[in-house]
């Protein structure tokens, strides 16, 4: 099984930017991983937003694997405690699926269109948390998973 990380937009907190590469070396040490970054297009006048996300959403949309399982990130999706995620996430291990596509949005959100494409959608919390701080906290949890899948002592 393959991973991807996909959202839009780089991250421009270098901090941040520092703990997604942490935590991606770790995951890749267990599974082939990648970030994948759409363009995050120009904030233009507010009456253009509408058309932005819908080129963003274009762009995601062509970026995802027409055989991938996708996972969008949004709110109003399910949550789970850490060990439900691992189950959740051996599940996928188990079923081989050939790559697993996570989906964070930018600052506007997931596009619909997106969320159509995704067979599944996690909440990492019904708190909204901007899309950088999301992306640490995504890769985080699902290296958290393997480590409970693996008996490794991280989450302990």
């Amino acid at each position: 099984m393959r991973l991807r990380f996909l959202w839009i937009g780089k991250t421009k907190d270098l901090q941040l930017a520092e703990l997604e590469q942490k935590y991606l070396k770790r995951i890749s040490h267990y599974f082939p991983a990648e970030v994948c970054v759409a363009p995050e297009l120009k904030k233009e006048r507010p009456a253009q937003a509408i058309a932005q996300f819908d080129r963003e959403a274009k762009s995601v949309a062509r970026r995802i694997g027409a055989s991938d399982y996708v996972i969008v990130l949004d709110q109003r999706g399910r949550e789970f405690s850490s060990e439900e995620m691992a189950a959740f996430f051996e599940s996928l291990a188990s079923r081989a699926m050939g790559q697993v596509t996570f989906v964070v949005g930018g600052h506007l959100g997931v596009p619909e269109q997106i969320r159509r494409m995704a067979q599944f959608t996690w909440s990492l919390t019904r708190l909204t948390l901007p899309h950088e701080i999301a992306r640490v906290v995504l890769l985080e949890q699902v290296y958290r998973s393997i480590s409970i899948i693996r008996n490794l002592p991280y989450h302990k």
